[in-house]
């Protein structure tokens, strides 16, 4: 049976560090002998274009069909088309690029651990980037750790969230041979540009994600 323990800190520590401006909760301490791990994001980076599609949010793109000739897209004529006039919101296209649309939305989030984050919008999400669990990889996620962000690339300036879990799979091992697991969470400042077409580019400083609770694992 596992047996779980949460620590989260009831206060706020606004401890802000020079090199990131990050809203920080105070870290734990891990029960003697266990290692605690230290997530620092070296990098990140958002592209959300204006003309992108969006099969989540925006009914105009759910609707719409493009011409599907081979393994790429056609312009949208049925009268034209040498292939299928389909929804491109379908799953199991070639691309996230159809006729008429920029390219696609990326994240991109590089720890100083050596983990990387590339997420990048597919059809058939239940969310889409800004808005929750982003892909580490799904064997990483399989294990159980999962990295979600939240935030918007409206404004040139925000506050994104982050959460972190590091699952069963990922598991570390105190001096006592027992497993043990954690997760925290952070908020930090974004910074979008936009250019005349109101793409958005956004990127942050570095910044730590703290450990604020920790689950052991049988």
């Amino acid at each position: 049976m596992v047996a779980i323990v949460s620590l989260l800190t009831g206060l706020v520590a606004l401890s802000s560090p020079a090199t990131s401006g990050a809203v920080r909760r105070r870290s734990i301490t891990p029960p003697a002998g266990c290692p605690i791990p230290t997530w620092t994001v070296n990098t990140f980076n958002w592209y959300n274009g204006s003309h992108s599609l969006d099969c989540i949010h925006n009914q105009v793109d759910i609707s719409a069909q493009g011409c599907l000739c081979g393994t790429g897209w056609c312009a949208p004529d049925p009268a034209t088309c040498n292939g299928s006039m389909v929804n491109v919101c379908w799953t199991g296209m070639p691309n996230y690029q159809p006729w008429g649309y920029g390219p696609p939305q990326t994240l991109d989030i590089k720890f100083a651990d050596g983990l990387t984050c590339h997420d990048q919008y597919i059809g058939y999400r239940i969310h889409d980037i800004g808005h929750g669990e982003s892909n580490c990889g799904y064997a990483d996620r399989g294990e159980g750790r999962i990295v979600a962000f939240y935030g918007t690339s409206d404004v040139d300036s925000s506050i994104g969230h982050m959460d972190y879990t590091l699952g069963d799979g990922h598991a570390l091992t105190c001096d006592n041979g027992s497993s043990i697991t954690y997760s925290g969470s952070v908020d930090f400042p974004v910074t979008c540009i936009h250019d005349a077409d109101f793409n958005a580019t956004c990127t942050a400083p570095v910044f730590q994600v703290p450990v604020l609770s920790y689950e052991w694992v049988s």
